[in-house]
């Protein structure tokens, strides 16, 4: 009924206002993987040392994201507890984005110091998006209850798709032409515009989300080394589903930290050997080559989107659990028997999101093998285009399953609360036989389990 309308639109809504900020963030990411390296280059920065400053990535990952969900858990600023971590890391991430557009005008032209202002603005802006997305994984977390984090983790990784594609359509166009009074150079001109964009995003999200302030009890001190002890003694005592995919993540990210960074560098680099006879200047055909590479990423940010858009259509949650179809009346329209074959098929087809995970790495495995035997760029591109479809699921069912197991922790009676330890977004710091999760089964996952009663402390 109408009811029923209103409410999917008010849900739809707060979708869109809650994760637009990950589109905008997604797209300044896009400017540094897919233009980073080809930019550092033309610097002339050497190749050997460039996989150095995108150590940045994984070191600042390692530090940010953890430090920052437990001092945000416990920040009880009248703002909310995110919102202005992810207001300060927005501001950081703009100023450096701006430093990294016009580095040479700042350091006059100077070859060395353009490098190290360069390289420290990448430095810096890392830890700024490392920090910011954190804030804004834990804000959705925050927000719904654990029956909606699937739908709101897929609604991120489609606006993930959305920042990817429009970043590297961006730098597939020729901007300087396009857009001269926004800079006189392609990294000037993308920078302005990937600033604009994450502070029009960030500001959506700001606005229309509602976040109620921590308030802490009275006869809690506040004691700021709690959370990095916290850091440390949470991880031996994490539920097992959260600990698995941390796991899974760490070796799943070898394999995409050379890909982000790499990928376009990858296609221009086969399209300047096919093409070193053609004419022309070492550098003209550099940068042809790297607009083939922009190109392919922009495809496979078509394919990301679009998986994003499909695959979750076709998996369950464990909050939700496998949708049953409900027996009805046959009817004689012919659109409504062939929504209801369709709806049959899909049934048929739906899997759980560890298995629809584990499907994703298996492709992405294999698209990695086949780079040892591509010699041309239109099969590179189509390479990457099927990496698109891993790319999707790895943005969306990671923190699907720790957002559902947050929220599953955070029903638990007050009791069994008690033994936990603040981490990003609730208290998750149980022993496994407390945990209220799904019992795992030979899908991969099954059916909510019943909560543990929590024993008496022996202490």
């Amino acid at each position: 009924g109408d009811a029923t309308q209103s409410t999917r639109a008010a849900e739809l809504a707060q979708y869109v206002s809650l994760t637009i900020a990950i589109a905008g963030l997604q797209f300044g990411w896009s400017v540094e993987t897919g233009f980073g390296t080809p930019y550092l280059l033309s610097l002339g920065l050497r190749k050997s040392l460039v996989s150095l400053v995108w150590l940045a990535g994984p070191l600042s990952g390692l530090i940010m994201q953890p430090l920052v969900g437990i001092l945000s858990d416990k920040s009880t600023s009248r703002f909310g507890r995110r919102r202005p971590f992810i207001v300060g890391s927005t501001v950081c991430t703009v100023l450096c984005l701006c430093v990294i557009g016009w580095t040479r005008q700042i350091t006059g032209g100077h070859e060395t110091l353009t490098i190290w202002l360069a390289v420290v603005a990448f430095y810096f802006m890392d830890f700024a998006i490392n920090c910011l997305q954190a804030s804004l994984r834990a804000i959705i977390v925050d927000v719904l209850p654990a029956s909606r984090q699937d739908a709101g983790t897929a609604w991120a990784s489609r606006m993930i798709g959305v920042g990817n594609v429009t970043g590297y359509l961006m730098g597939f166009l020729d901007l300087v032409h396009l857009l001269p009074f926004l800079g006189s150079t392609h990294m000037q001109v993308l920078t302005t515009i990937a600033s604009t964009v994450l502070g029009v995003t960030v500001a959506i999200t700001c606005y229309f989300t509602s976040e109620k302030p921590l308030v802490r009890p009275p006869t809690e001190a506040n004691d700021s080394l709690e959370a990095f002890r916290a850091l440390f003694t949470s991880l031996r005592s994490l539920p097992l589903v959260i600990k698995r995919t941390f796991r899974i993540q760490l070796f799943a990210w070898i394999g995409w930290f050379p890909f982000l960074f790499y990928g376009t560098t990858y296609v221009a680099d086969l399209y300047v050997a096919a093409h070193s006879t053609d004419g022309g200047s070492e550098a003209e055909t550099m940068e042809r080559g790297t607009r083939a590479g922009s190109l392919a990423m922009f495809v496979h940010a078509l394919a990301s989107l679009a998986s994003s858009l499909i695959l979750p259509m076709f998996t369950y949650s464990a909050a939700v659990g496998l949708p049953q179809q409900q027996p009805g009346p046959r009817s004689l329209s012919v659109l409504s028997n062939i929504k209801r074959v369709l709806d049959g098929i899909r049934a048929r087809l739906m899997v759980s999101l560890p298995t629809m995970w584990a499907m994703s790495l298996v492709i992405f495995s294999l698209a990695m093998l086949l780079t040892l035997v591509t010699s041309t760029v239109f099969v590179a591109s189509m390479i990457l285009a099927i990496c698109g479809i891993s790319w999707a699921v790895a943005m969306w069912v990671p923190f699907s399953i720790i957002g559902e197991t947050i929220r599953g922790v955070a029903s638990l009676p007050y009791e069994s609360q008690m033994h936990a330890a603040p981490v990003s977004g609730d208290y998750v710091q149980l022993s496994n036989n407390d945990i209220p999760m799904e019992v795992i089964d030979d899908h991969g996952l099954g059916q909510d389990a019943d909560p543990q009663p929590v024993p008496p402390s022996t202490e």
